[in-house]
């Protein structure tokens, strides 16, 4: 077996075999189970759609459920582009609530009833073949995301030299955002350009850089070297969760910054609960 598991292959009904192999890789040799979740789905998608059934985003989501309880996340599987590119089941139609209710900022009731929609717009947009355009609707996205959570946020605006895609504020602390949705994984360069305009505001000014493709490793590399870190960096697989209601998205921004505080790592998986 191409993932170096297949002595742990017995043979014959297919579901108990699939079953006893991820248990015993599992258990056995815990490093290769990514590889061999990872290498069932594709070869599952591959076959579904010989036979013209396709696999839906909901099943790869539950999958993911399944994962996350083993205490494990897979990138790939939550990556919006991947997501984006499955088939989904259609939206039922809601009947309007027998009278009107106003949820307060950040409630529960507010996220639950505000984010369905986020989360498909979101993965719309990975679809849409107009980048210019998906990067442009993803800061309104951003903004709306972010006042669901209480951030107070500030759109975008241009100073002498400069353009700010926003601000927002956790904790008492401001930060500016930086969002880009590009074909690639961002540069050193936008991290360097990123980290001269906080520290051109105040010593005190944060930041969060969000790349939906993530960042090149050399980027990461060369962006702590000699200084000391600014800003906390995120990428789209770190929003998929917060759209499907596993971990808040203020609660996400504060693993990240305590993460950064403790460790120095600008670039952390925030652990759902």
């Amino acid at each position: 077996m191409q993932v170096g598991v297949g002595e742990f292959w017995a043979g014959g009904s297919k579901e108990p075999a699939l079953a006893r192999l991820l248990e015993q890789t599992l258990k056995q040799k815990r490093n290769r189970f990514e590889d061999l979740v990872l290498t069932i789905v594709s070869a599952g998608i591959k076959h579904r759609r010989s036979k013209k059934n396709e696999v839906r985003e909901a099943e790869i989501l539950a999958v993911n459920r399944v994962i996350k309880n083993l205490g494990f996340k897979f990138p790939d599987l939550w990556d919006p582009s991947f997501l984006a590119s499955l088939e989904r089941d259609p939206t039922p139609p809601t009947e309007p609530p027998a009278t009107s209710v106003r949820y307060g900022p950040s409630s529960p009731g507010a996220i639950q009833a505000e984010l369905p929609a986020l989360r498909a717009e979101f993965y719309r947009l990975a679809g849409a073949r107009d980048r210019q355009a998906a990067g442009i609707a993803l800061e309104k996205l951003l903004y709306r995301l972010f006042q669901l959570f209480d951030l107070n946020p500030r759109g975008a605006f241009r100073l002498t030299g400069e353009q700010i895609d926003g601000t927002f504020i956790l904790d008492h602390e401001t930060y500016l955002l930086e969002a880009k949705w590009e074909a690639k994984p961002v540069s050193e360069a936008a991290l360097l350009t990123f980290r001269g305009k906080i520290e051109g505001k105040s010593g005190f000014t944060r930041g969060l850089f969000l790349s939906i493709n993530g960042f090149t490793a050399e980027a990461l590399a060369a962006i702590t070297r000699g200084k000391q870190p600014t800003f906390i960096l995120a990428h789209g697989a770190d929003l998929s969760p917060v759209f499907e209601q596993a971990i808040r998205f203020d609660d996400l921004l504060r693993q990240k910054v305590r993460n950064l505080a403790e460790t120095g790592e600008m670039l952390t998986r925030a652990k759902e609960p």
